[in-house]
């Protein structure tokens, strides 16, 4: 007997090298853990032996996630993995985005503002936008409700009029300054780019369920220029319906059984958090059917009545602190990031580590970034390299540290000139104790190197009782880490990953907490029946559907929530 890797290797293969049939378009659906992204990956493999690597085309939600599908030893061309808009960005020789410019937007419309976004992280789906009842203003939800309109691919007539007539002022805009929109890229593609750029042979388009209309539209164009059209994802977890995502756009047109692949065995998810994902999954009004099997091992579901995003202090914390020590990782979700405030503030007063590294660009979330050199954790860790005591990342000082951590010091503790001395140097050069003694006066320089001779935490002391008073509070976090966990949790991947449901969408953590409480549109939504309700749903069954081994169901603090 064929085991059911056997057998979905074996459909797989068809897929990528079998013959041709009425439609090009394949479908894989892959439930939460049932390692979508693995299979996916050997299709691409498969594709590339066949048609090379020049033929192949893949896109994903964000370019993070489609250079992972293409695998280590995939030789596919970096122009050849990315998101959809990215694809259509290049096609059309790269215009200058509206979004980017919305400085001159807001200066002639202040009542309208939108927030200016990155170019970069916007095309790579880094920066996705979220439904949040934090949204900045009138501009930006309009914006959003354009949007989702115009990725629906609803007629004019049938926009709500205030969306009509922002469309108006808004498509002005941009015609004034020769500028197009997000949506815009997809649009134009579609009216003018009749082939998928490279002309590729094969296009896989992993998510897919992420995509609206127009989107899916613009792909299944190109998809018939080409041999192959590979969709991956699932309709269960469709949660982007205020961007106009539905699960029939991936539902419809329907297509011959032999195209479709479903991944049965979730390797993540374990019974009883899977027999809570399955009740409210099966509430949906409209899904594709499908066998997804939990693995083999209980788990465990815990129900907290009395704390919910407001209160975490206690409970929450408690038995998170006990889990951290355990070794595993933890999940905080909600359904609207404001709710996520409480259990920050908590985090950040017990000097706990967290991130999110699905949004990377929020500082919020990831308030001990090192990406930028000039960030709090950055000059602490080029202070503490030079510390004996500090493993294996331990160096000789060279120019560059030296400048990042003592840019923040009070004057008082530096010799005149010394950072126009510092910045004299090449930046790789190591630092000599003489030297030393040109930067710091007598005084400060005895007691720096008296705390080098102690403990890390001493060095680190020694530097925080010398910041000046603005950088005080920036450094008060990442110093409160360095105190509580040790100098070494600034190095390591944080445990704890804080986000919206939407923003960890393809994560998982060993434990997850889930907030089911709802902003007033979704609660709104909560009570309707039929594909408002189903938005819901999915979003908390992808909340659920995260956790490895325990999931925590917090209570609803305001009378808003879902029933888990």
């Amino acid at each position: 007997m064929t085991s059911m890797n056997e057998q979905v290797a074996e459909r797989l293969e068809r897929i990528g090298l079998g013959d041709h049939t009425a439609t090009t378009e394949y479908r894989i659906y892959g439930p939460p853990g049932t390692g979508k992204t693995t299979n996916l990956t050997r299709q691409i493999q498969r594709a590339v032996d066949r048609f090379g690597d020049n033929s192949v085309l893949v896109t994903s939600f964000s370019k993070a996630a489609a250079a992972e599908l293409t695998g280590r030893d995939t030789p596919i061309d970096l122009d050849r993995i990315g998101t959809l808009h990215s694809r259509c960005f290049h096609a059309l020789g790269k215009p200058a985005i509206a979004e980017v410019h919305a400085a001159e937007w807001n200066r002639t419309n202040p009542r309208l503002k939108i927030t200016p976004v990155s170019r970069t992280t916007r095309l790579e789906g880094e920066d996705a936008i979220e439904e949040d009842a934090e949204r900045v203003g009138a501009g930006d939800c309009l914006l959003q409700q354009l949007n989702r309109c115009r990725g629906m691919m609803l007629e004019t007539k049938k926009w709500p009029t205030t969306v009509r007539e922002f469309g108006l002022k808004w498509t002005q805009f941009k015609v004034a300054n020769g500028l197009l929109d997000f949506c815009d890229l997809i649009e134009v593609s579609l009216r003018h780019v009749a082939t998928a750029p490279h002309s590729p042979a094969v296009i896989v388009v992993d998510e897919a369920q992420d995509l609206n209309r127009m989107q899916l539209t613009l792909v299944r164009r190109w998809g018939r220029r080409a041999d192959y059209l590979v969709l991956a994802g699932d309709d269960d977890q469709t949660i982007y319906a205020w961007a106009g995502a539905t699960p029939d756009a991936i539902l419809d047109p329907d297509i011959p059984e032999d195209h479709k692949v479903f991944l049965k065995q979730s390797i993540r998810v374990p019974r009883v958090v899977h027999a809570v994902a399955e009740r409210l999954i099966h509430q949906v009004s409209r899904r594709q059917e499908k066998t997804y099997r939990p693995r083999p091992a209980d788990g465990e579901v815990h129900r907290l009545s009395h704390a919910g995003y407001r209160s975490p202090e206690y409970w929450i914390l408690k038995s998170a602190e006990r889990h951290i020590k355990e070794g595993k990782t933890i999940m905080f979700l909600a359904s609207c990031s404001y709710m996520l405030r409480p259990i920050v503030a908590v985090l950040r007063r017990n000097g706990i580590p967290f991130h999110n590294p699905h949004r990377k660009s929020n500082g919020f979330w990831n308030p001990l970034r090192t990406g930028s050199r000039h960030s709090a954790s950055n000059r602490m860790l080029a202070l503490l390299a030079g510390h004996p005591g500090f493993g294996d990342a331990h160096r000789n000082w060279r120019f560059s540290d030296l400048a990042l951590w003592t840019e923040w010091l009070r004057r008082d503790r530096l010799r005149p000139a010394a950072t126009e001395a510092i910045s004299a140097n090449a930046s790789h050069q190591e630092v000599s104790c003489e030297f030393m003694e040109i930067v710091f006066g007598s005084d400060a320089l005895a007691k720096l190197r008296e705390s080098l001779g102690e403990s890390p935490s001493a060095l680190l002391n020694w530097w925080l009782d010398g910041l000046a008073s603005e950088f005080r509070q920036r450094v008060q976090f990442p110093s409160d880490v360095a105190m509580f966990r040790g100098p070494q949790a600034l190095r390591r991947p944080p445990q704890v990953v804080v986000g919206t449901i939407h923003s960890v969408k393809g994560g998982q953590a060993d434990v997850v907490y889930l907030f089911p409480d709802l902003s007033k549109a979704a609660d709104v939504q909560y009570w309707r029946c039929g594909p408002p309700r189903d938005s819901v749903i999915r979003t908390f069954y992808v909340g659920a559907t995260r956790a490895r081994e325990i999931l925590y169901i917090c209570s609803g603090e305001s009378g808003i929530a879902v029933s888990i």
